[in-house]
């Protein structure tokens, strides 16, 4: 067992020392104590989930993450729903595009039965066949509920479209068809081949002796046994279009969803900040800060919500750059003309002075409400490793934003933003030329 430790403060008041420990298993173990509250958050990822998947079995991350506290070669899901309930905890499990695993909160005092389930659920998980049913059956009605909703159903259309031939471009939750058609057997495969010490982070947040706690995990994870040459696939990288694509969709709703943009960047980007401040000027804080909601929503009056990001859905991958506004029909092409003139502004002129204090205000202001919880570090701890962001983040994250300037703005809008090279995806009551059709 080797050791790493790193210290992190934020001058608001914030500080929290961290452990890196990484058993000789492969699993990296991320210790922060808190004793303000006796409780304790428990998140053990595994850097495994639907980008590891073939088109042909989309779902299959997101079903075996949903499963895999339904049944272990120890206890059935009974056992372990009453295991947590008896004690007053919480307790889940999900897989999503880019990770997989457990969360998990529990009073101190019962922090080895949350560390023992966690273990039993990531090492031992059974796969029942009759919850596997069960859990088919139910996403099945969950993928059709989707197309209820026409804001999800303009997103998905969006990320099939710029996503195409990428993982991304599928739905965490995978289309009926595919659900349908996997099996136990390619849900234990999934399983054994990522659910591997060597692919999983445990962070563990709260009031514990760190001492105490490493020779517990020790014990309990320390014989969970590697997978021999375990290698991550290889994911292709997504390029940006390089001309403008539009789609419209027909629903029978009272409104337009309005999605609009292309690939955006990925986590590690070293422009991150500079784009981060990009955002909150065009359209991703709440307030006055940003145009597009301000002169939209509160000025035009064309919605009750729109924003715009490209840092938020940054991750291993490149993510997407997206405006969004929905919109009464009779608004479309005005909506339709605001966003893309917004974008095309931001791209081809210097934002002001104000406005880049006011970002960098709000963005050093708020972000101290990212760190209040056990569970938010614990987050946190997890993305600190995979993003490499480093343990003092809370430190040089507001001097990054304060270094940012009027330049470096105009330099990554113009740099990360295509105005000419859009796409735009319309869910409405419109035919498929984008004309706007009268519900009876």
């Amino acid at each position: 067992m080797s050791n790493q430790t790193s210290a992190a403060q934020q001058p608001a008041q914030i500080q929290f020392d961290v452990e890196r420990v990484e058993l000789a298993n492969g699993l990296v173990l991320l210790l922060s104590e808190n004793h303000a509250t006796p409780s304790v958050s428990i998140n053990a990822i595994v850097l495994a989930g639907s980008r590891f998947e073939s088109d042909d079995k989309a779902g299959l991350a997101s079903l075996v993450g949903e499963l895999i506290d339904e049944g272990t070669t120890t206890r059935n899901s009974q056992e372990i729903a009453e295991a947590v309930e008896s004690v007053g905890a919480r307790f889940r499990t999900a897989g999503d595009y880019q990770t997989s695993g457990v969360q998990g909160a529990f009073l101190s005092q019962d922090i080895w039965l949350g560390l023992e389930i966690a273990a039993d659920v990531l090492m031992n998980a059974s796969f029942p066949e009759e919850q596997i049913n069960l859990h088919v059956g139910r996403r099945a009605a969950q993928i059709k509920s989707r197309l209820d909703v026409p804001r999800i159903q303009a997103s998905d259309a969006f990320n099939e479209v710029i996503f195409a031939g990428h993982p991304q471009h599928r739905p965490a939750i995978g289309y009926e068809t595919t659900v349908a058609q996997l099996t136990r057997d390619d849900m234990v495969d999934f399983y054994k081949r990522y659910y591997v010490p060597e692919n999983t982070l445990l962070s563990i947040v709260g009031d514990f002796n760190k001492e105490e706690l490493k020779q517990k995990v020790e014990e309990i994870f320390g014989k969970w046994k590697p997978y021999e040459n375990f290698a991550q696939p290889a994911i292709p990288a997504v390029n940006r279009q390089m001309e403008p694509i539009e789609k419209f969709i027909m629903a029978a709703k009272e409104q337009v969803n309005i999605f609009i943009g292309h690939v955006g960047i990925d986590r590690k980007n070293q422009d991150f900040y500079a784009l981060l401040v990009m955002d909150t000027i065009l359209g991703s804080s709440p307030g006055f800060t940003s145009r597009i909601p301000r002169i939209l929503r509160d000025e035009q009056g064309l919605a009750y919500t729109t924003y715009s990001n490209i840092t938020a859905s940054a991750g291993l991958d490149a993510g997407r750059f997206i405006a969004y506004i929905g919109t009464s029909p009779e608004n479309l092409e005005q909506a339709l003309g605001g966003l893309r003139g917004e974008i095309a502004r931001m791209a081809k002129e210097p934002v002001t002075a104000h406005e880049l204090d006011s970002a960098k205000a709000y963005l050093t202001g708020n972000f101290v409400f990212d760190f209040q919880t056990n569970a938010q570090i614990a987050e946190f701890l997890v993305e600190a490793e995979v993003y490499e962001l480093g343990f003092d983040y809370l430190k040089t994250y507001p001097e990054k934003i304060r270094a940012v300037t009027i330049d470096e703005v105009y330099r990554v809008a113009s740099k990360y933003l295509a105005p000419q090279a859009l796409t735009t995806i319309v869910v409405g009551p419109v035919d498929e030329l984008g004309n706007i059709i009268t519900l009876n």
